[in-house]
């Protein structure tokens, strides 16, 4: 992973920096104190999307005569969630203070 901010390689193990809960947690990069989050929408748009594949693959798997209807509901929601996963990237939440970077 790399920080957005410093763009220096981060460890998730070394990360001790952590606010927040949910699709709003933050982590803070331990090279420039950055805090560090995702975002929120595309977050959710991502698991609706993977959610929506999987229903409806269980759904045209175990209900006969409805795969005009599945197939482009499966096509389409994994194409959400592909994309929606290429867009989201950590963005910069707070950057840090001028003088507080500590390399």
């Amino acid at each position: 992973m790399q920080c957005a901010h410093c763009h220096k390689p981060m460890s998730i193990s070394k990360i001790s920096g952590t606010r927040g809960k949910g699709f709003s947690s933050h982590i803070q990069c331990y090279h420039c104190q950055a805090w560090l989050g995702r975002h929120r929408y595309l977050t959710m748009l991502k698991i609706l999307g993977f959610y929506t594949a999987v229903g409806a693959g269980l759904t045209g798997y175990f209900v006969a005569g409805l795969a005009n209807i599945i197939t482009p509901v499966i096509m389409l929601s994994l194409i959400l969630t592909g994309v929606t996963h290429l867009m989201d990237h950590l963005l910069v939440i707070e950057a840090p203070e001028e003088g507080s970077q500590t390399n």
